[in-house]
């Protein structure tokens, strides 16, 4: 057994080759070769840095019954900000490959944000043949600065050929009955039907803070700032704020939210998840345990916070 596997593994032989020079079959010689595996005689290890990805993206399908996952290698920059640019264009690029390896049908439902944004720029025109493309949640800000969700969906749509369907509703209202009225309204009512039945979502995750796009577009004041953090909210999936327990943080204010319930997004045939840059563990790891993700496409940083924390 040593001496075949000395040389094939050291001399580098053929089985063949080996067999001849042991007199045996190289089927033989593939039997001791299994074997000098089995006992330890041999070890084989796999150096290049990609397979520590490799194990990270086996490591979210396994512990929370995911349909697949990407993880993606993001080399240190001299600054967070710098840093996080980064990792949202390299996690946007392997996004977008992984919905065109996907190719969902049908209808397919957005969220907006910065994250967003990345992945529908880097969207190649004919990744699906989807028929539409919906928003998922209301998006129209309440400060000077927007949250560019119609060129979200705009993209999505123009690559893709599909119709597309806005939400003409601010992210947060309020009050609960004045939620209700407003998706009583044709314009709201029928792109949340539309967005209901639509099998595919594709949505990113965003952070609790100042530099969160809800706090930034003036749906979230201090005083609900504040008290998301007492209730011990980690950031939002479709504005929906999440404990990192995956439960609604703040149901009053979730009261107060337009958009699709997550019940309904645990319902849908696909869902890819996006997280990309620093401080995104928490949130990703609410989202997995809320059951919203099946399809998982991230950073090696946020990736290895949810592996180790769960």
């Amino acid at each position: 057994m040593l001496r075949a596997a000395q040389l094939y593994y050291r001399l580098h032989l053929t089985q063949d080759q080996v067999g001849e020079r042991l007199g045996v079959s190289r089927f033989k010689v593939g039997r001791l070769l299994d074997r000098a595996l089995r006992e330890s005689a041999v070890r084989i290890e796999i150096v290049h840095p990609d397979i520590r990805l490799v194990e990270l993206e086996d490591g979210l399908v396994a512990r929370f019954g995911l349909r697949s996952a990407v993880v993606v290698d993001v080399p240190p920059t001299a600054s967070e900000q710098d840093q996080e640019l980064l990792a949202r264009e390299r996690v946007a690029t392997a996004a977008a490959a992984q919905l065109t390896a996907l190719r969902p049908t049908g209808a397919i439902g957005v969220s907006w944000g910065r994250t967003m944004l990345e992945v529908a720029a880097h969207l190649r025109p004919g990744w699906t043949a989807a028929s539409e493309i919906v928003q998922l949640n209301g998006a129209m800000s309440r400060s000077a600065r927007p949250t560019r969700a119609q060129e979200v969906v705009e993209q999505f749509g123009l690559t893709s050929g599909a119709a597309i369907q806005l939400m003409p509703a601010p992210a947060i209202v309020g009050s609960p009955e004045l939620r209700e009225a407003l998706e009583q309204d044709p314009s709201i009512g029928e792109t949340l039907a539309a967005a209901r039945a639509a099998e595919t979502a594709v949505f990113s995750m965003g952070v609790l803070g100042t530099e969160s796009v809800h706090v930034a577009s003036g749906f979230i004041g201090d005083p609900d700032l504040a008290a998301l953090g007492e209730a011990g909210a980690v950031g939002d999936v479709l504005g929906r704020f999440l404990a990192i327990d995956g439960r609604i943080a703040l149901p009053s204010l979730d009261r107060r939210t337009i958009g699709l319930p997550l019940e309904e997004l645990r319902a849908k045939t696909l869902t890819v998840g996006v997280a990309a840059g620093p401080g995104r563990g928490s949130i990703a790891l609410a989202a997995l345990r809320s059951g919203c993700i099946n399809v998982m496409v991230t950073d090696e940083e946020t990736a290895t916070w949810v592996i180790d924390h769960e």
